[in-house]
C-alpha cells in the first residue's frame, strides 16, 4: 500500500490552514491519504469538509514532563545545534530554550504518529508536512523508524513565512534549521524568494530546496469594476503585521468617493474600525467579519470591486492576492516576502515601498481612479492571465502531486 501522511497544524479542525481546502481536492497518486492535524487545542472543532477518499487522524499529543528536556542532551543531533550555535556566537539561554522545546514538541508528535495503524501495512510513506517546524522535525524521527521496518519512505516539507525566515522569529531564530535541511529529501518553499533566502542561506542544500507556488481554484472570471466608484476591498485577520490602520491613514486623505470594505477580524477589529468612525463623508466603510472561503468567493463573484489592497508588513505570496487575481481584479499591495511574485508593477496592479506612507498608497488609488478604460481593463486583464499562468490550483497542485509521489 502507497500512503501520504499529510501533517499540518490543526486544519480540517479550527479555522487556519484555509487555503488547504484548495490543495486536498487534487490529491492522486496513493491507495490512502491521511491527514493528521499536529497541534490540536482540547475544545478544536472540525470546521471543514474533506474529500471522501481523505481520512483525518486527529493526533492527541501526550505532553512530556522536564524530564524530557534533559533526554533531549542525550541527541546527538541536539547537542550539534548547541554547539553550533556557541561556535557562532548566536548562543543565548532563550534560543536554547527555545529549541530544546522546539524538540521535545516534535517527539510528541512523533510519539502520537508511531501508533497510527495504517502504518504497519503500508509499503511506500510519503511524510509531507505543511509548515517547515516541529511537525517537520517529528517527521524526520519517523522516517528513521519506518526505513528500520523496511518501508520505502520519502519526505517533503512546504515552506511559508513563520517557519522561513529567522528574522521574523521569536528571537530571530528558528531551531534546528540544519537537521531539518539534511533530512528531509525536498523542501518546497511557496515563493521563489523563500526558495531563495533558504539556497542563499544554506547553499550545500540548494539542489532539494526549490520553489512550489500554491493556487487557488477557478471561481469565473468576472473583472475589476469602477462603474460605481471606487470599490477597495481587503481581507485578512486584524492583526498589527496586516498595518490596516495604514489603509485609514490614507483614506483619511481621500477627496472623492470610495467605499473600503474589509473582509476578516481579529484582535484589532475594534481599534481599526474606531479609526475608521473618522473617515471623510466620502468614504464609507463595510465590514464583513470572519467568513469563510465560500461566502469570500461568493462575495467577490457578486459585487463589483476595482481594487484590492494589501499593506502587510511580511508575507510570503498572499493567497487573498492569488484569489481576487482569478476574478480579474487589480491589486495594490507591499513589496514584501514573495508578493512581486504576484504583483506586477503597472502590470496586474501597483507595489507599494515595504515602508510606504499613507500619501503613496493614496496616490496609487487616485491614479487607479484616473486611468482610462481601456488601461484598467489592461490590469485586469493582466490579473487574470497572471493567475492562470501562476496560480491555477488545478495546474499546480495535479503537478505537485504528480512530483512527490514518484
Amino acid at each position: 500500500m502507497k500512503l501520504l501522511l499529510l501533517l499540518t497544524t490543526s486544519f480540517p479542525y479550527d479555522n487556519g490552514e484555509e487555503f488547504l481546502l484548495n490543495e486536498v481536492s487534487y490529491i492522486s497518486g496513493y491507495d490512502r491519504v491521511l491527514i493528521c492535524p499536529c497541534n490540536l487545542k482540547p475544545d478544536s472543532k472540525l470546521t471543514k469538509k474533506l474529500p471522501d477518499f481523505i481520512s483525518c487522524v486527529p493526533l492527541r499529543t501526550v505532553p512530556g514532563g522536564k524530564s524530557a528536556y534533559a533526554g533531549l542532551l542525550l541527541r546527538p543531533f541536539v547537542r550539534s545545534e548547541l554547539y553550533g550555535m556557541m561556535k557562532s556566537g548566536s548562543f543565548t539561554s532563550q534560543r536554547a530554550h527555545e529549541m530544546l522545546f522546539f524538540m521535545k514538541r516534535a517527539y510528541e508528535i512523533y510519539t502520537a504518529l508511531t501508533q497510527i495503524p495504517e502504518l504497519d501495512s503500508a509499503d511506500e510513506v510519503t511524510i509531507y508536512s505543511y509548515w517547515l517546524f516541529d511537525a517537520a522535525a517529528a517527521g524526520v524521527l519517523l522516517v528513521d523508524d519506518l526505513k528500520k521496518r523496511g518501508k520505502k519512505v520519502k519526505q517533503v516539507s512546504r515552506a511559508h513565512r513563520f517557519d522561513l525566515y529567522d528574522e521574523f522569529a521569536k528571537y530571530n531564530y528558528l531551531p534546528m534549521r540544519k537537521f531539518l535541511l539534511n533530512r528531509v529529501d525536498r523542501v518546497l518553499p511557496c515563493s521563489a524568494s523563500g526558495a531563495e533566502y533558504l539556497q542563499s542561506r544554506y547553499p550545500c542544500y540548494a539542489k532539494k530546496i526549490s520553489p512550489a507556488f500554491l493556487g487557488t481554484a477557478d471561481h469565473g472570471e468576472k473583472n475589476g469594476s469602477r462603474t460605481n466608484g471606487l470599490h477597495i476591498v481587503s481581507c485578512s485577520f486584524m492583526v498589527p503585521v496586516k498595518r490596516l490602520h495604514l489603509i485609514v491613514l490614507a483614506l483619511e486623505k481621500a477627496d472623492f468617493p470610495i467605499l473600503w470594505t474589509h473582509i476578516g477580524s481579529g484582535p484589532l477589529k475594534e481599534e481599526i474600525e474606531g479609526m475608521a468612525m473618522k473617515l471623510p463623508a466620502c468614504v464609507c466603510t463595510e465590514w464583513k467579519g470572519q467568513m469563510d472561503n465560500a461566502e469570500i468567493m461568493n462575495y467577490y463573484r457578486t459585487n463589483d470591486i476595482s481594487a484590492f489592497v494589501n499593506v502587510s508588513a511580511s508575507e510570503g505570496i498572499p493567497v487573498s492576492i492569488m484569489e481576487i487575481s482569478s476574478f480579474g481584479v487589480p491589486v495594490i499591495a507591499t513589496d514584501v516576502g514573495g508578493t512581486r511574485e504576484a504583483v506586477y508593477n503597472g502590470e496586474n496592479g501597483y507595489l507599494l515601498s515595504a515602508d510606504f506612507s499613507p500619501d503613496e498608497l493614496m496616490d496609487r488609488l487616485r491614479e487607479l481612479k484616473g486611468l482610462s478604460e481601456e488601461e484598467y481593463a489592461r490590469l485586469c486583464r493582466n490579473a487574470r492571465r497572471i493567475w492562470a499562468e501562476k496560480f491555477n490550483a488545478q495546474k499546480n497542485y495535479q503537478n505537485f502531486y504528480k512530483e512527490i509521489c514518484q
